[in-house]
């Protein structure tokens, strides 16, 4: 009887961190996708060569991640370079080739520039 009542207060134990997790995880996840789209609707446009391109193993909504190396040149003429991790829908992967010029878009969180890739994959 012991062993019953330790094999499902473990289990119990178990399920609840394996939930506790994933609901961290979704919340997360829905958080960053909410900063992207705050940056891209109120962030202040520049423009960014791109350095190289490198996918990642992640896809969303069978869109590839790619990290992007950038150097930025914000409207005031001030040059930045920074790395950007983000989907590319598959049908505008040519525009994405190094050397390319893109638009991007910045807003300073926590007192950091975050960047934001115009024509990016974000899921409604």
């Amino acid at each position: 009887m012991t062993v019953i009542l330790v094999i499902v207060i473990f289990s119990l134990c178990t399920a609840s961190l394996t939930i506790t997790f994933v609901i961290k995880g979704l919340r997360t996840r829905s958080n960053k996708l909410s900063q992207r789209k705050a940056i891209l609707m109120n962030g202040t446009s520049a423009q960014a060569t791109i350095n190289a391109i490198q996918q990642t193993n992640s896809q969303l909504d069978d869109q590839p991640g790619v990290l992007l190396d950038l150097t930025v040149t914000k409207q005031d003429g001030e040059v930045v370079h920074t790395v950007v991790e983000t989907f590319i829908p598959i049908i505008h992967i040519p525009s994405f080739q190094k050397g390319e010029t893109i638009e991007v878009k910045y807003l300073t969180i926590d007192n950091a520039l975050t960047f934001e890739v115009v024509g990016a994959y974000v899921p409604r």
